[in-house]
């Protein structure tokens, strides 16, 4: 648990005060393999764990219009089963339950109780999309929670308290030391797969799982590039975009982007200084007020500056970017929100990413941006600027055709034919009222010469 039961009792009655009708949130299951008891890891529903619920199988929140968090609340759990305790050992009781959980103990019940309502429930829920709990709120005949119960959650996910922000930056730490490790593992002639064994060494000796699946690369154009087969050859830059989440679910995001061999050449060096300056100046306008889809804007101007120094694109800086140029070289957004997961709150789509009355614009790259809110103290943020040479991006005409009086093509052409790659650079941000934004991810080096010293070193996994 990652706040004191307090915390969790507040969170369930300012949610109550929004609310018309009960929600009920399950934590979900562990999806199975081949068999149910041989399962992939459990890992419970992120609104769920929000409100206090202990990381429980089959569980399930019911919260009740008017609460006080407390009366009005209830922690449903899997009936006990004699034999339980010789697969599992010791489990907590009802009381230990909830008084993690900030409840009285009467108001943790068996589920199947609660089952013998349906006849007369009128709720929503918020489920997470497994097969078993959406298969059991359908039988209690529950709706999907609407736009408005949803925006009550998200008004309340949005902004992180020092405790949600006490356990991101501990899955910071853990992340900048597997960083450090995939750094030290990168040695020429070795594979993919010997740094993301590294990486996932230190997560698993502290206690921590990956927030997503590391993508681990020399080919960093692939934006999520799966599997670690290739073989880390001489001249290639990797990309490492991985972080932790911590036990309670929270979660970090870095990227960094090195060269194989520990020494930039020619024209990584200038795009990589080019892709850190923007990034550096990202961050810093990450304040209360500024508009997240003008920071991306802004970014790709500065992008864009870089691209002409290199006579990769041609004209004024700000003009490409008005017209979209950076986009071939930038396809994706700035970042997206992070918290109890990587991209939080995605599993409620655009509700979350986009404030009430903006939509996602439609032209390419552009569309592919994940937030556009006004960014409030509290935020935590992603900030991923990138530049690639992307094969398939060339390859159509309708992407390519209307730059084709600014765009270097031969020089372009010359970087794809060189395997190139992409470079990103992302750190996770929280939005602070004063004395600038918190970079949760600031202690991994990110200057050029500062990376380049750290490669191949072959130590030790840090300690955090």
């Amino acid at each position: 648990m990652t706040a004191p039961p307090v915390v969790y009792r507040e969170r369930r009655k300012r949610l109550a005060a929004k609310l018309r009708r009960p929600m009920v949130v399950p934590a979900g299951f562990a999806p199975a393999r081949n068999y149910p008891g041989n399962p992939y890891p459990f890992r419970a529903g992120s609104t769920y764990l929000y409100l206090g619920g202990p990381p429980i199988e089959g569980a399930a929140w019911v919260v009740e219009s008017g609460s006080d968090g407390d009366a009005g609340c209830t922690l449903l759990r899997p009936p006990p089963d004699p034999d339980d305790a010789l697969w599992f050992g010791k489990l907590p009781t009802d009381v230990e339950l909830a008084e993690a959980a900030g409840l009285a103990d009467s108001r943790v019940i068996d589920i199947d109780r609660f089952g013998s309502r349906r006849s007369d429930l009128v709720a929503c829920h918020i489920s997470p999309s497994c097969v078993r709990s959406l298969k059991w709120v359908a039988g209690l005949g529950l709706k999907p929670a609407g736009e408005d119960e949803l925006s009550a959650v998200i008004e309340l996910r949005l902004v992180k308290d020092e405790h949600e922000l006490n356990a991101m930056r501990h899955a910071a730490d853990v992340s900048i030391a597997a960083h450090l490790a995939a750094l030290a593992a990168t040695i020429t002639g070795r594979r993919e797969a010997d740094v993301a064994a590294a990486f996932a060494a230190v997560l698993e000796a502290h206690n921590c799982r990956n927030s997503f699946t590391p993508i681990i690369t020399v080919r960093g154009e692939t934006l999520h590039g799966q599997g670690y087969g290739n073989t880390l050859h001489d001249g290639a830059l990797l990309l490492v975009d991985g972080g932790a989440e911590e036990p309670g679910g929270y979660a970090c995001d870095i990227t960094r982007t090195y060269p194989v061999n520990g020494r930039w050449a020619g024209l990584q060096r200038h795009l990589y200084d080019t892709v850190l300056r923007a990034q550096r100046q990202a961050v810093a306008a990450c304040v209360p007020g500024r508009r997240y889809r003008d920071i991306h804007d802004l970014t790709a101007q500065w992008l864009c500056e870089g691209l002409v120094q290199a006579d990769l694109l041609r004209g004024d800086a700000v003009e490409l970017a008005r017209r979209g140029a950076h986009t071939l070289f930038f396809p994706h957004g700035l970042g997206h929100l992070i918290g109890l997961d990587a991209h939080d709150m995605e599993d409620f789509g655009d509700l979350a990413g986009y404030s009430p009355g903006r939509k996602r614009r439609a032209e390419f790259g552009h569309k592919f941006l994940r937030l556009d809110r006004d960014l409030e103290a509290g935020m935590t943020v992603t900030i991923e600027p990138g530049i690639y040479f992307v094969p398939a991006i060339w390859q159509r005409d309708d992407l390519v055709s209307p730059f084709m009086g600014v765009v270097n093509r031969p020089a372009v052409e010359a970087l794809l034919s060189e395997r190139f790659g992409g470079i990103r650079i992302e750190d996770t941000i929280c939005v602070r009222e004063s004395a600038g934004p918190e970079n949760l991810t600031e202690l991994l080096p990110k200057d050029a010469d500062a990376l380049a010293e750290l490669v191949g070193t072959a130590g030790a996994p840090s300690e955090v």
